[in-house]
């Protein structure tokens, strides 16, 4: 699964990484935790590419709660185009959900957190599903989960999951509205390559989603 990432550069670094469009201010993220709000891109009503805040933890239109996000913040890519929850989402509203590194933790003596980020510390971009919520009481919110497939070979030795990473050029599908063929999509979503990727242990201060910083991303030995 991922439960845990980074979000620490600013809204029109991601926008334009993205070709979006963002005019607000959102802090830095050293350990964004489902439930709290993160930066996910996808295309607006009028056809554009937006950069918006979005509750981590999809609410189907459908449900009564906003509290069943809590249970929705990974959808499996194997069966993400059959799933209740997440299969008209899949079919229409896909987006993209840039981040510096997620965490992943290895069950040794405890949990022992490890960051994965880029070796060059570019972006990378996960590929994610979103949803628009309004509740009986007249609340409204976008909210949104992030698809994970199986680990590749620099992560199996720590877990068997991990993000789907969507390489640059399958963003345009990814984000298109239009029914497009299942089979083409779910063909994106295959474990990251990895030969561009760093891992390492970190600080267990991450196992606490209270605790933010730039520290936490720092090797430990």
């Amino acid at each position: 699964m991922c439960g845990r990432f980074t979000q620490t550069t600013s809204p029109s670094h991601y926008a334009k990484l993205l070709g979006s469009v963002a005019d607000f201010e959102f802090a830095p993220r050293y350990n964004v935790a489902p439930s709290q709000n993160i930066l996910a891109c996808k295309i607006a009503p009028w056809g554009e590419r937006v950069l918006e805040p979005m509750h981590w933890g999809l609410v189907p239109s459908w449900a009564k709660e906003k509290n069943i996000g809590n249970h929705m913040i990974n959808a499996r890519a194997e069966t993400v185009s059959e799933k209740p929850a997440f299969r008209h989402a899949f079919r229409t509203q896909r987006c993209l959900i840039p981040a510096e590194g997620f965490y992943e933790w290895q069950q040794a003596d405890g949990k022992q957190p490890y960051y994965i980020h880029r070796k060059d510390d570019e972006s990378m971009v996960f590929a994610g599903l979103w949803e628009h919520w309004d509740g009986p009481g007249g609340e409204h919110m976008d909210s949104c989960t992030i698809i994970v497939c199986d680990a590749n070979e620099a992560l199996k030795p720590i877990h068997e999951r991990m993000p789907v990473i969507l390489p640059p050029d399958t963003w345009e599908e990814w984000l298109r509205t239009e029914m497009q063929s299942l089979p083409s999509l779910q063909g994106l979503l295959v474990p990251y390559r990895g030969d561009d990727l760093e891992v390492y242990p970190v600080s267990r201060q991450v196992n606490n989603p209270r605790n933010e910083g730039e520290s936490l991303i720092q090797p430990v030995g």
